[in-house]
């Protein structure tokens, strides 16, 4: 349980005095089904997703649009002009069909667009209120790669864009009415849909419109026919999974609608950002919502394991929202927590509170009990940064360490009188050496090592710098130096994610029956662990000559999902070299050419070594290697 005072120096609610509003051009687009591809195939899903995020940002920055708020798989932006705007929708629909004609994807995401022009609430750099709103009911009613304008827009543009346009008349979304024009970007698009009697655009209330979460929450909700699979879905075993329900409105006002929508909808979009923890979208929420499936039936159909509900409770000056997470497979609540807030306008920093104390659970469940780190911030943003950093730094990956090292850099920015933060780059340079992506290997090294050391006199009681302070000193030979740190270490392991390092350092020196129950006692505590550890494990398994208790390990392994597919590769490998021990050549060849299939090249002796980097004794090592290279296992 998260003690709430932790955040009280976080947050400060700033009372508005006026309203700012003005006239803006609203650009807002959204995936179509993007939870049934996200079901389909999650990380070509996700792969797309960012090319074409890439496209539409390159042609914001090339039409001047600002990107002022985005979903995930939604995005809003503000254009100067209304040409600008449209020639831009126009453009981005073009080239993501350029873009999908040139390569062959499994997964190929379509976009809808609504433009419209209105007035808006500027709240900081972002904008609320109607505008945004009609924008967003303009998307939901624009075609599959279509684009639907509003008529304050087509008036400002028909005869200023070489662009055909067909008249739908007035439309009713929700309780948004409005006169639409579809752009015909192709003769295809011409469709004819049934006009609206009522020619007045319906007041949708001046609470509702202050916040721009409405409008992200209500184009999420629009997509409802998410349905279950047949059987469980298979989830990555180290990353976990988690599906936020609606929160329920219980304030006795459906006015207040729109909290719920918009706590949902941010807790999602935070969580989605982290690498580390898988996100059911929000569509798949509403489903599950609408069909009122049991706790047993999510997690039989969907493989989840971390439920989310909220409620919103209390009147205008007394507001609740509550939280409670549930393990389903546990079928347990095992977090709660209650955020409350006086007026409307506070909305916003309290889900952000909300979001960061999600967060933080979920990164509990893969880096351990690491609570005792917030104390040390003073800047929420600086603290999620750090987090989010964490769960990247764990994927072991060039592109993953690069990321890790942009969001440690920004969040010393952003709180550089934290003295912890600064260690962050001794893991940095670290990563730069081990990765073989160093352009200095020995400046950066002994740049890491430096950090480290004065990270342990500064924070005595901290057991992180010490163990990165032992691997450093493996890797530069001081075998002296690192394996007497032992001691220390797991007397100061705090949680698995200490132990996890100090074990490092454990089974680096040779200790094996010691690392073996240690990385034993690590899984049992914690399912979600960085995957590294089960291959690590194995090592020190078939390192003791323990091969039938590796070989049934690591078959057991290779039918879960990992979150890095580097997991499932190296787990090959050792079978094939266990089955060559045993003469199996046949079963070792499988086993080679499994490992190899994964990325269509495989490893080489130089990624062996490196994954095991800090080993004192080689002698395994390069047995393994030699006993491979007959089935085409190459040094590098």
């Amino acid at each position: 349980m998260i003690n709430s005072s932790i955040y009280i120096n976080f947050f400060e609610s700033k009372i508005i005095n006026t309203i700012n509003r003005k006239i803006a051009v609203i650009f807002a687009t959204d995936i179509v089904g993007y939870s049934k591809h996200m079901e389909k195939n999650e990380i070509e899903s996700v792969k797309t997703l960012r090319a074409c995020e890439n496209i539409l940002k390159d042609l914001f920055k090339k039409y001047e649009g600002r990107l002022f708020n985005s979903g995930g798989d939604s995005f809003f932006a503000e254009f100067p002009s209304a040409v600008s705007a449209v020639e831009c929708a126009s453009e981005f629909q073009g080239r993501l069909r350029e873009f999908y004609s040139l390569n062959n994807l499994p997964i190929k995401l379509q976009f809808r667009v609504g433009i419209h022009m209105g007035d808006v609430i500027k709240e900081k750099r972002n904008l609320l209120g109607d505008g945004v709103n009609i924008a967003a009911r303009l998307e939901a009613l624009a075609q599959p790669s279509g684009v639907t304008i509003s008529k304050s827009i087509f008036d400002l543009v028909k005869g200023k864009v070489d662009l055909s346009f067909n008249d739908l008349g007035l439309q009713k979304v929700k309780e948004n009415e409005f006169h639409a024009y579809d752009i015909l970007l192709s003769k295809s698009q011409k469709r004819i849909l049934r006009t609206s009697s009522k020619p007045v655009l319906r007041n949708l209330g001046i609470v509702a419109s202050v916040f721009a979460v409405v409008i992200v929450g209500i184009i999420f909700y629009l997509q409802s026919d998410t349905k279950p699979v047949s059987k469980t879905q298979t989830m990555p075993i180290d990353k976990p999974s988690i599906l936020v329900m609606p929160f329920e409105n219980q304030t006795g006002n459906s006015d207040n609608d729109f909290i719920g929508f918009g706590v949902t909808s941010n807790i999602i979009s935070s969580l989605s950002i982290n690498d580390s923890i898988l996100v059911s979208s929000s569509s798949t929420g509403k489903y599950i919502q609408e069909k009122n499936y049991t706790d047993e039936e999510i997690s039989q159909n969907y493989g989840v394991q971390y439920l989310l509900r909220g409620d919103v409770q209390g009147t205008e000056g007394a507001f609740r929202v509550t939280l409670q997470m549930t393990d389903l497979k546990r079928s347990e609540v095992v977090w709660s927590k209650l955020f409350d807030f006086g007026e409307l306008k506070q909305l916003f920093p309290v889900q952000e509170k909300i979001s960061l104390a999600i967060l933080e659970q979920l990164s509990v469940k893969t880096r351990g009990s690491q609570l005792t780190d917030v104390n040390y911030f003073t800047n929420p943003e600086a603290y999620k940064n750090y987090l989010n950093a964490w769960s990247a730094f764990g994927l072991k990956t060039v592109e993953g360490s690069q990321k890790a090292e942009k969001l440690w850099k920004k969040a010393i920015e952003l709180d550089p009188n934290n003295r912890r933060l600064n260690f962050m780059m001794a893991w940095v340079n670290w990563r730069k050496v081990t990765m073989r992506i160093s352009e200095n290997p020995k400046r950066d090294m002994e740049k890491a090592y430096a950090i480290a050391l004065d990270a342990i006199d500064e924070f005595p009681e901290w057991t992180t710098p010490k163990a990165l302070a032992g691997l450093i000193e493996l890797f530069l030979k001081k075998y002296n130096e690192a394996c007497g740190r032992i001691p220390t270490l797991l007397q100061a392991s705090k949680d698995h994610s200490d132990l996890g390092m100090a074990n490092l350092v454990v089974h680096s020196c040779g200790r094996l029956e010691e690392a073996i129950e240690n990385y034993e006692k690590i899984m049992l505590s914690n399912p979600h662990h960085a995957a590294w550890i089960f291959y690590m494990y194995n090592h020190a398994l078939i390192e003791n000559k323990q091969y039938e208790k590796s070989e049934s390990f690591a078959l057991t392994k290779l039918n879960e999902k990992h979150n890095w597919s580097g997991v499932d590769q190296t787990l090959y490998l050792q079978l094939a070299y266990l089955y060559e021990l045993k003469g199996s050549k046949k079963k070792a060849k499988k086993m080679f050419e499994l490992h190899k299939a994964i990325d269509g090249k495989g490893k080489t002796g130089e990624i062996i070594h490196k994954e095991y980097i800090t080993a004192r004794d080689k002698t395994y090592l390069n047995e393994l290697i030699s006993a491979l290279k007959p089935y085409g296992l190459t040094e590098k």
